[in-house]
């Protein structure tokens, strides 16, 4: 299945990932989570891509790709995930 997620799979898929890769509880996050608050910097935005697109392969079935200037630019987890919804899906 290759096709963009839903907004709220998309929310779920990345604070999973996110939490993986910074050791949180993903119950924790929200759309409008600061990155900054988390201590989310470029490394750590490079291995979300690599988490949430594991994950989104192999639990959804899905092929996804976060542009790098999108990883660069976001502020919020809800900005990490708006690719996975917004036709990020290959």
């Amino acid at each position: 299945m290759t096709a963009a997620l839903d907004a709220e799979e998309a929310l779920r898929l990345g604070a999973a990932a996110l939490a993986r890769v910074l050791d949180l509880d993903a119950s924790l996050l929200r759309a409008d989570t600061p990155l900054a608050d988390l201590g989310a910097d470029s490394v750590a935005r490079v291995c979300f891509a690599d988490a949430v697109e594991e994950l989104a392969r192999t639990q959804r079935g899905v092929v996804i790709t976060i542009p790098d200037d999108r990883l660069r630019a976001a502020a919020t987890l809800g900005d990490l995930v708006a690719p996975l919804t917004q036709g990020g899906a290959r």
